[in-house]
Formats: C-alpha cells, structure tokens, sequence
C-alpha cells in the first residue's frame, strides 16, 4: 500500500508512530414489538432495570477515570449520568411504551434520537459534537437492554495506535495503563469529549477523519499528527526518519516548556502577567491546573443553554458555576453570560430565522430584550460568586447604552438578593467582551462603565477585516496580525489603562507564539488561551524583557501588511527566544 495522508483535527500533543489497531463497530438492530396489555407493566419494569444496571457500569468507569485521572476528569461521566436520569427522557419514554404499547427498546430509541438529531441540526460543530456523547448512552442502555455483551476495547500486547469511528467517554478509561500511544477517530472536534480527555492525558489524537476505520489496514504504520492534524498511512521510509526527528524534537521542546509550569508569568526585568485558560466543560478545570494555569480566564456558558426544551434553571446554573469558583480557588474564573443566537435557544425561539446570525439578533442583544433569561443566569453566578473569585462579562457589547444596561442588570439583581439576605461578593468584578470594532474605538468610553476588559479577538478579527474565517473564498482575508486590528487591540490595552481597568485577551491569538511579546509589549494584563498552551506562553513571558518587547510592539504598530508584521517577528525571535525552544524552527 502506497503512503496516504489524511486531514483531520489535531489533539492531544505531539506525534505517535505505530502499527494500526482498527475497531469496527456495526450499528444496533433496534426491534420493534407490539406488546399487549398485559405486559406494558413489567416492560416498563424492564426498562427500569436497564437504566439501574447502565448507572451501575458508568458509576465504575467514573470510579477508574477518577482513579486515574482525579475527580474533575471524571466529571465528563457524570454529565452521562445526568441523561440517565433526566426526568424527561425517563418519562417520554415510560410515555410511549404505555400509549403505543411498545417494546422498551424502540420506545427509549425514538426518545434519544430525537434529542441527537436536534443537537446534529445545529449550525455549530461545538454542539453538533455533543451529540456524539449521546450515543454513548445510547447504545450502553440499548446493549443492557437487548441482554447483550458490552463491547470492551483490548489493550494490544505491542505499542499501537487506536483507529475507531467514535471514542465514548465511558470508553476512555480503557485507554489508562494501556499500550494506545496514539488515537485516531471519524469524528470529533476540539471541543469535544474526546479531544478534551486526548489533551487529559497528552495522547496524540487525529479526530474527524470521516471513514478512516475502512481505509486503514489492520498493523498498517501509522504516524498520528497532532500539531499538523494529520494521519499518514503506510509512511515512507524518508517521512518516518523526519516524523522521528520530529518526535524527539517536540519533545525536548515539551519538557523544555513544561518546566515553566509551576513558575509565575514573570519577564527577566520583573514585570509579572497572568497567564489563564479558556474552557467550557467544569472538568476542564482539571486541564488548567495541570498546565499550571492562572485561573479561567475565559468560561464559556453556551452548552448550558443549547437544544433545550427549556432553559436552563437558575439552580442548575449555579451548580456548575458554585463547582467552578470552588475548584479553582484560589485563582479566579471569568463567566461569559450566553453568546448564542435565538436559533440556539431552544423552543423559545422557535420560529426565528435570520439570513446573517452573527451580525444580529444574539448574545447581549437576547439578554436586553428578554432580560429575565439574564437575570436568571446573573443571579446563578451572582449566588455562586459566594464560594470563590467569580467575575462576570457581556458578550457582543457594541454600544455604551447596552453596557450601561446591562450593569444596571447587575445592581438590580445585587438588591434583590441583599433583600433577600443570600450571600454574594458585593464586590464582583463586571467587564465587557471587547470583540466588535465600536466596542474597540468606544473603549476610552466603555471603560468608565466597567471593571476589565476581554479582547476576543477571533470575532475582532472577522468583524474587522468582514472576513468568516471558515469561507475559503475569504480566509486569506482572516489575518490574525493585520495591522488594523493590532492598533485596536493597542488602542483597547491604552484605553483600559487610562480609566485604571486591567485587560485581557481570550482569543486564539493569546497563545500564538509570535503573538506574546507583541502583546506582552502592548502591556497586556492578562493571557487565556487553551490549556496545553499556557507554559508555552509562560515560557515566552519568562524569557523576553518587558522593555524589549515594549520595542517590538512599537516597531510592529508601525506596519501596514500582516507578511511585514510576521517577517519581523520571526527575525526577532530566532534571537530572543530559548535555543530548546525554537529547535526545528518551528514558531
């Protein structure tokens, strides 16, 4: 067989080389059985048993991924756990097998696969991915159901790389101690569970390869790329010896990096930053502390609220982000409230339909116009904010008035709460996302409205150069060190400063390489980038002069093209940054 390369997702870190272990799984035929009467009861029953016994069995991989891992890595189980014991779902389908007169199997069937196909009819891949959590559960109750063997993965006797279609959470805990030095799926993204546990455990991953478990052959090579997210097949001679190198390389660099871990983001002329990390799942805080990380600099809440037959409940909020301020202490953990549009927001919107989503009716905009679905999800972090450093920021803020609003929000919510005599600190921190252009150039403005700043700079940056990334079409417009969003995100930092507010940047460009001392030197307060990121970054911080970089970033504001920004920057650090570093010249 000839060498292949296949595109996929990058995850985990670094590369793995080895022979293929494929795993094909079939789908279920799900019976269907018209039962009389006389036994709807006992077949309810059945169902019930079912239910026990799949608690039973994710109770104990919950056990051994917690045993590993620790208890915030096994959070991702219990989220499975809470489907099974959704109400909703155990009643429609106890519904069904009573007013059809159905076979369990068949009723629970139709009940999961209508919230799949709801998640998979979603314009976001982040909740198109959730979907595949569902099928987990899915099968797993269907499999206890039908009395059949659940299928367990086998640790090969040699080092190898696993190939399957789909890699369910529960299923992960197989991969502990076992000889899987690398993974390779049909699906997933880099928000989901799989990738999420392949950053866990530093595991080499290439995700979304559609039908790679046909096109593998079992013991075939395989090297897994997850820096280039890629998988080649049956590697050449001459691609092995430079993925070899390339291993070894990387991980000198990573063992270099990894030794900032535990030291504070502090320049060698004594200028300390914090260095954060993004998330959106509770059991990515796991993820932070691990990389060594200054707090949550970035909580996403959007998978709160997404395909729902109803919104979240202010308790259900204030579980998860009480969960939050206590894992965290004692840093602290910024919560974004809801950046989605009304066509995410469940049935309440149901009928809404725009032509161009990102430019109109979402985030703040909801908020303001329906403020009791805000206020619910202000008083669950307000509540919350009680059991640790909780701060609080407003997506997609374009103009003062919405701002002013929506701090006006806040007060109303501290009142009726003080009423109330429920604890909360009187003293959180509200900000404002700075990700729209008016935002950027009304900053000297906005600032006097609010605590800090957040530059998201992956919106800043489309809606700057009008440019969506994901259109091929445009994407050479996407440029990430464009000249004119480098003197808003300036203009933003200067602005802060001034009216005596700290600032951050959460978006990609936060754990860019190029990016930090250019950023550094535009006095950035703060950085949040992904997890596994965060002792690059600090690495970078410890190794550049505040002054130094000072010099960078008023050299680079001067440029007119992103190619003259980047040509500069390479120069600069090829002679600033640590041998170890960029060893194989790879910035």
């Amino acid at each position: 067989m000839a060498q292949q390369i296949f595109k996929g997702i990058g995850s985990g870190s670094g590369f793995a080389i080895a022979p293929a272990v494929i795993v094909h799984r079939g789908e279920l035929a799900i019976p269907h059985i018209e039962l009389p009467s006389i036994k709807i009861l006992s077949e309810v029953l059945r169902f019930h048993n079912a239910l026990k016994k799949t608690r039973e069995q994710l109770q104990l991989i919950r056990s051994s991924i917690a045993k590993a891992m620790g208890e915030d890595a096994a959070v991702v189980i219990e989220a499975q756990l809470l489907v099974l014991g959704d109400p909703g779902c155990i009643e429609e389908t106890e519904r069904l097998i009573k007013s059809r007169k159905i076979n369990a199997e068949y009723a629970f069937d139709t009940v999961i696969n209508g919230t799949i196909e709801a998640l998979l009819a979603s314009d976001d891949k982040v909740f198109q991915e959730r979907a595949h959590d569902f099928h987990d559960i899915r099968r797993r109750l269907l499999v206890n159901l039908m009395g059949l063997k659940q299928q367990v993965l086998s640790n090969p006797d040699h080092e190898a790389i696993l190939v399957i279609d789909n890699l369910a959470p529960s299923e992960t805990a197989h991969l502990f101690g076992s000889n899987f030095v690398g993974l390779i799926t049909e699906t997933g993204s880099f928000t989901s569970h799989i990738s999420i546990m392949s950053r866990t455990m530093d595991l080499p991953a290439v995700l979304g390869i559609e039908g790679i478990t046909e096109l593998v052959p079992d013991n075939a090579e395989i090297i897994a790329d997850s820096m280039l997210g890629q998988a080649v097949i049956e590697p050449e001679k001459e691609v092995i010896e430079e993925y070899s190198s390339k291993k070894k390389i990387y991980e000198r660099r990573r063992a270099f990096v990894m030794k900032s871990v535990d030291k504070p983001a502090i320049t060698p002329d004594n200028t300390k930053v914090v260095v954060a990390a993004n998330m959106e799942l509770p059991e990515e805080v796991y993820l932070a502390e691990h990389f060594g990380a200054a707090g949550i600099g970035l909580f996403r809440t959007e998978l709160l609220f997404i395909q729902r037959e109803d919104l979240p409940s202010e308790d259900e909020q204030f579980e998860v982000y009480k969960k939050i301020a206590k894992q965290i202490t004692p840093h602290s953990a910024i919560i974004r409230t809801f950046d989605i549009g009304g066509d995410k927001l469940g049935t309440l919107f149901e009928h809404h339909f725009e032509r161009n989503p990102f430019l109109g009716f979402r985030a703040i905009r909801i908020g303001l116009v329906y403020p009791e679905i805000l206020k619910t999800q202000l008083r669950a972090i307000l509540r919350a904010s009680a059991f640790g450093n909780l701060k609080i920021i407003f997506p997609m803020i374009s103009l003062v008035e919405e701002m002013t609003m929506a701090r006006e929000i806040v007060e109303e919510i501290k009142k009726e709460l003080t009423d109330k005599r429920i604890p909360f600190d009187s003293s959180i921190q509200v900000g404002a996302m700075i990700e729209v252009p008016s935002a950027a150039i009304l900053s000297r403005e906005l600032a006097h409205l609010c605590d800090f700043f957040s530059i998201g700079t992956n919106d800043l940056i489309q809606y700057t150069l009008a440019a969506d990334r994901g259109n091929a079409h445009v994407a050479h417009i996407y440029q990430t060190f464009q000249p004119a969003v480098l003197k808003l995100i300036k203009f933003t930092i200067d602005s802060a400063h001034l009216a005596g507010i700290w600032v951050g940047v959460c978006g990609e460009i936060a754990g860019e390489v190029m990016a930090v001392p250019l950023l550094l030197g535009m006095d950035l307060d703060e950085f949040s980038t992904v997890p596994a990121r965060v002792p690059i970054v600090k690495t970078i911080i410890r190794a550049i002069p505040k002054q130094k970089a000072r010099q960078i970033a008023e050299q680079v504001i001067r440029f007119s093209t992103q190619d003259e920004v980047i040509s500069f920057l390479n120069k600069e650090l090829a002679n600033l940054l640590p041998p170890e570093f960029i060893e194989g010249n790879d910035l």
